[in-house]
């Protein structure tokens, strides 16, 4: 009996190893693949909403809250969708720049920024500054450029350019 236990614990502890080793190995391309939609979703889910009414002639302040709330909690958690060893050299097929994780502080601020700013736009917008929000869309995308502004040819600080 107590080798029939034995064998069964054996078993599922070889089991177990097995599950985690095959889950570590698809992790990082899935968490990748998550990154991508995340962060194909930002522009035309949120940013874009804030953008078209801010550039018009009288924006539509509640629209500019609603999305900048959304778009705050959508950059908080598309920031957890970078964690080591979801680069290119595990994930190929990543457009993420090495400089994310070499540079990992730069990243971090640069994330704290956008949404700082997301924040502030949209707070201002609650408050019905048109003036203070028009500024604040400035801001903003000053702050969407730490990442993926720059020369068309680099694709930004942290990001590849498009293929």
């Amino acid at each position: 009996m107590i080798r029939v236990v034995s064998a069964l614990s054996a078993t599922a502890i070889l089991l177990v190893a097995g599950a985690q080793t095959s889950v570590a190995q698809t992790a990082p391309a899935q968490i990748v693949k998550e990154r991508q939609d995340a962060m194909k979703k930002m522009w035309p889910g949120y940013y874009k909403d804030i953008a078209t009414t801010v550039r018009s002639g009288s924006p539509d302040l509640t629209v500019v809250a609603t999305k900048a709330v959304q778009a705050s909690a959508h950059v908080k958690e598309t920031a957890q969708l970078f964690p080591p060893g979801t680069g290119r050299d595990v994930v190929p097929t990543t457009r993420a720049k090495p400089e994310i994780w070499t540079q990992r502080a730069d990243f971090e601020a640069a994330l704290t920024a956008l949404i700082d700013a997301t924040n502030a736009i949209g707070d201002d917008a609650k408050k019905g500054d048109v003036e203070k929000v028009k500024a604040d869309w400035t801001n903003l995308a000053k702050a969407c450029g730490t990442c993926h502004g720059g020369p068309e040819k680099s694709g930004g600080k942290f990001r590849f350019e498009e293929d």
